[in-house]
């Protein structure tokens, strides 16, 4: 089984974070075939693109994808767009993924996708 990876704090600016500007992520095999990538902090126009990538990156040999952004504090519009192109790229490769929602992430997708189309895992 892979060790667990961890990619501190991602920022796209030299500055110290803000709430918009601000996003750690991180990796834990659970298995040889099940990945856990979890985010905490900002998705944002700023960053979604490394949020994407890295997501590409880390679940590229999974067979089964978690992706925890229940540590999300800020989630912009375009992190929508990211999840969306997630569940393509995933549909592609026969990859089957579970999304865990922050209340942020969850008042987005109520407006964009109404019809649940994302696989959101449900609240206990």
């Amino acid at each position: 089984m892979p060790a667990a990876r961890t990619n501190p704090r991602v920022s796209e600016s030299g500055s110290a974070p803000t709430s918009h500007d601000r996003l750690s992520l991180s990796t834990n095999w659970l298995s040889d075939a099940v990945v856990r990538i979890s985010a905490a902090g900002a998705i944002d126009a700023s960053n979604a693109a490394v949020f994407g990538d890295y997501v590409f990156r880390h679940a590229a040999n999974s067979r089964r994808l978690i992706l925890d952004l229940k540590g999300v504090d800020f989630f912009g519009i375009v992190g929508f767009s990211t999840l969306m192109n997630i569940q393509a790229r995933c549909a592609y490769a026969a990859v089957k993924w579970t999304l865990l929602s922050s209340t942020a992430v969850s008042r987005v997708l109520e407006i964009c996708d109404p019809r649940r189309t994302l696989p959101i895992a449900k609240s206990a």
